[in-house]
Formats: C-alpha cells, structure tokens, sequence
C-alpha cells in the first residue's frame, strides 16, 4: 500500500506528517514493514534520517530510501523494488514549479494521496490551478483513482473548530477530490521536535521534565495519531 504527501508548492508540512505518520503507534501496528520515501532533490529527509543514525535512535518497522532522479523510469523502478519488501510505502515528494514529475507519479501510483492545504488564497490557488487539473487527467486514466484523493487542512489555528474548517473544504473541493476527516494544527512543536532526527514519539521523551512543552508535545502527538487513524481507515475502506 502506498500513501503520498503532495502539494506542488513548499512549506505545507507534507516532511513532518511523512516521518511522524511512519513512526505512529498506529502505523506501527497496523503495518509489519514500513518505508518512508523522499523524492525531494534537497533531501530534507534524508538529513534528517542521517541524524537519527547518528544519534543511534531505533528505526523500529521503518527503513528509509532516497529516490531523486528526474528520470521517471527510475523513480518507477525505485518505488517497484522497495514496494516488493514493505507492507506499507510513504512517499514525501517536494513542492515542484514546474514540470511536476514526482507530484505526478506520486499521484498515480498511490492508493491514497493526502494534500496538506491551508485555508488561504495562495494555497487554494496553487491546489487549483497546479494539483487539481494532474488529479484530474489520473482519474481520466483510471477511474478506480477516484475515492483516492483527500485534502488535509493545515496549519490550523488550535482554537478553530475543526468542523467548520473541514466543512469549508468540503464546500470548495471538486467532487473528486474529499477532505480528510482530520486537521493538522499549527503547534510550534512541530518545529524543533526534529533535531537529532527525533520523531515525536522520541521527542516527547526526551522533554518529559519540562511540563508546558512536554503539554504541547502531547498535544501533536495525539494530532498525528488522529491522522494516521484516518488515512488507516481510507487505506481500508480502498480494499474492500
């Protein structure tokens, strides 16, 4: 099973909800080997899952590949392989101006891809004008695509109901195209969590003795959770 974070432009949060999701008690469960795949040239991934090593932290069920050519039959190549190993794949593409071929592979291959989206006119735009019509021409193709694509709402302030903001979406999201069941909030946790290639599962340990931060590392991991919850019972309901 393939799972992709996607968004044609940067900065959407699609590296953090890619390793936190492979490193999710619920993931780690649900799947006895999981891959987590980095398109992105820049290799924030892979810096950052240097420094796990590093520091020595376990991988668990979680290995790591980095796939960063521009040729697609290597990426296609990549993906096969690690795919006949691993129960459950996670691809974190990079956010592409032009050209798009890992935001388009990425799409076609996977049995749900997940768009971290803000509530806000440059993202809403970029979604339409870049991601939707790749969305579109996928399902043209192969219409068992449809049911696939779902947009997470990002950056979320953590007074917002999440209701309302889901429903927002919903009501600007082209049929095929649904909006995750879930959100992702802003937290600045989510910016530092990472040094030393921790997971969150690790970095909560590790700040267990300061009690606001540990409070707001709670507090993300529980969204992660959330979200892995959703994106599990997406992933089961395509099987049936």
């Amino acid at each position: 099973m393939i799972v992709s974070f996607v968004q044609t432009k940067g900065g959407t949060g699609k590296s953090t909800l890619a390793l936190n999701l492979a490193f999710s008690n619920v993931m780690q469960k649900a799947f006895e080997s999981i891959a987590l795949i980095e398109f992105d040239p820049q290799g924030t991934l892979r810096d950052w899952w240097q420094a796990r090593e590093e520091n020595h932290w376990q991988t668990k069920k979680v290995s790591f590949h980095h796939i960063s050519s521009t040729q697609k039959e290597v990426v296609q190549d990549g993906i096969k392989s690690i795919n006949l190993h691993n129960e459950l794949l996670i691809v974190d593409t990079p956010g592409e101006s032009t050209g798009k071929l890992h935001t388009k592979i990425a799409c076609a291959i996977s049995d749900l891809v997940v768009i971290p989206t803000r509530s806000s006119t440059n993202e809403e735009l970029a979604l339409s004008n870049k991601l939707l019509p790749i969305l579109k021409e996928i399902i043209k193709i192969n219409a068992h695509k449809q049911g696939g694509f779902y947009v997470l709402p990002a950056f979320v302030n953590s007074r917002s109901s999440k209701d309302k903001i889901i429903q927002y979406f919903e009501d600007i999201l082209p049929s095929y195209v649904e909006c995750m069941g879930s959100v992702y909030p802003m937290r600045s946790v989510y910016e530092n969590f990472n040094r030393e290639g921790m997971a969150l599962q690790e970095y909560i340990k590790s700040v267990e003795k300061n009690r606001r931060v540990f409070q707001q590392a709670s507090k993300a991991v529980s969204d992660v959770e959330e979200i892995a919850k959703n994106i599990l019972e997406r992933l089961n309901n395509r099987q049936v």
